[in-house]
């Protein structure tokens, strides 16, 4: 009895614990920063924080000695200062100031990639599970439907091509619930994958937002709402980049102070005889010996900002699009909604049973298209979500700090 007892305490505690350890939506998304090419980014960025680029007030220090007349009492000496311009020291240091942003941001744009990966999988697998369940449901009443045409084969009325085509309906279906089954059993082991884990994923899907929670954040958001994707902070970095690269080089070839120099001479037969002198030089550079290297630098920024103010249209375009896609998709979803709930109730099947005269045929045929549009009323709401994650992306707004969960109705914040 004893052996029993602890069996069963067993049991109860490890699937207790199994049910703690569950992965849930907001820590899937939450782990997003662990995937390898954001770890790779963030390395980077360590990295790259960790070094010095600042150039120093000396570039370079000589010195130098030499005789006189071929005679080592003779010697003199030079010390040689080559310094570098606080124009110069002023550029470098606004450059690695931008070249470290640029790398945050590519840090940011890796992060919201990863992010948007991991949205997209937990719409598909918590969507395409919703609408499995509709689908073995129609199979039910598809297989009632053959099994009736089956028994009224000796009737008079019999359509052999019904049965025919239920047959095909049903096989049909049965197709289809296998794609799902194979789909969210691959959407699962991705998931348990990319965590490193076989844990089970629990969905509660009583806090995912409904349409009309939708239709709530979408108005919050704004059709004019600003766009923060973080590549455009990227392209924007590299420009500021090209024009510093561009104004560097531009201060290099410019009038300066070549070196500073201090030199002196020492005769060991005369004691006397000391020389000590100071010298200066300055670099006069040729237009021409630099003026390629502008040329292909200022090409650069051209370039760089072409791509921006493409960058910009395109984001534009695509959340304009996704936002009449999505106000589009809302509007059919809420007629489906409609004539469901008016036409196809449960209350409009109660009645009919109550008909003496309505065949179980009927009936099933009824609760058929009562399928059909909860079939259509779910793969509205799945291409909705998918279109509300990409519109969300164009925006900025999946990882923008706080990051918030978009497949919560109250918008909970993720925590790290």
């Amino acid at each position: 009895m004893k052996v029993i007892f602890f069996i069963a305490g067993f049991l109860f505690s490890h699937f207790t614990c199994g049910g703690q350890n569950q992965l849930t939506i907001a820590s899937f998304l939450s782990d997003a920063h662990q995937e390898e090419f954001v770890s790779f980014q963030r390395q980077k960025l360590y990295y790259f924080n960790s070094l010095s680029f600042d150039l120093p007030y000396l570039e370079k220090l000589e010195f130098r000695t030499e005789t006189n007349e071929f005679d080592w009492r003779k010697q003199e000496y030079l010390l040689r200062v080559t310094p570098n311009s606080l124009r110069n020291i002023k550029a470098q240091k606004q450059y690695q100031q931008s070249v470290q942003y640029r790398t945050e941001m590519e840090l940011q744009t890796a992060f919201g990639a990863a992010l948007k990966e991991r949205y997209d999988l937990m719409v598909d697998f918590v969507y395409l599970q919703q609408i499995l369940l509709i689908k073995n449901k129609q199979k039910i009443l598809l297989q009632d439907q053959v099994t009736l045409l089956k028994r009224s084969m000796a009737l008079i009325d019999f359509d052999v091509l019904e049965l025919i085509e239920a047959t095909n309906d049903l096989q049909e279906n049965s197709r289809e619930i296998l794609d799902l089954e194979n789909a969210i059993l691959t959407i699962e082991r991705t998931i348990q994958k990319m965590q490193k884990s076989d844990q089970p994923i629990l969905v509660k899907t009583q806090v995912l937002p409904t349409i009309e929670d939708l239709k709530t954040i979408l108005a919050g958001i704004g059709q004019n709402s600003q766009i923060k994707h973080p590549e455009l902070k990227v392209r924007s970095a590299q420009l500021y980049n090209n024009m510093l690269e561009h104004e560097m080089e531009s201060s290099r070839s410019k009038f300066s102070v070549g070196y500073v120099q201090a030199k002196y001479g020492y005769d060991f037969e005369d004691p006397f005889r000391k020389s000590f002198s100071l010298g200066i030089g300055f670099e006069v550079p040729l237009k021409k010996s630099s003026q390629k290297e502008l040329n292909l630098l200022r090409i650069d920024i051209l370039e760089s900002q072409s791509h921006y103010k493409s960058l910009v249209s395109n984001l534009s375009k695509e959340a304009f699009s996704l936002g009449q896609k999505l106000h589009n998709q809302i509007e059919k979803y809420d007629l489906v909604a409609l004539q469901l709930e008016k036409g196809q109730s449960e209350f409009v099947l109660q009645e009919y049973r109550k008909i003496a005269e309505t065949s179980p045929y009927a009936l099933v045929q009824l609760r058929k298209n009562t399928l059909t549009l909860e079939l259509l009323c779910q793969e509205l709401q799945y291409d909705i979500m998918l279109s509300y994650m990409d519109y969300l992306d164009v925006l900025g707004l999946l990882g923008e700090q706080p990051l918030r969960n978009y497949l919560d109705r109250d918008l909970g914040v993720l925590m790290d």
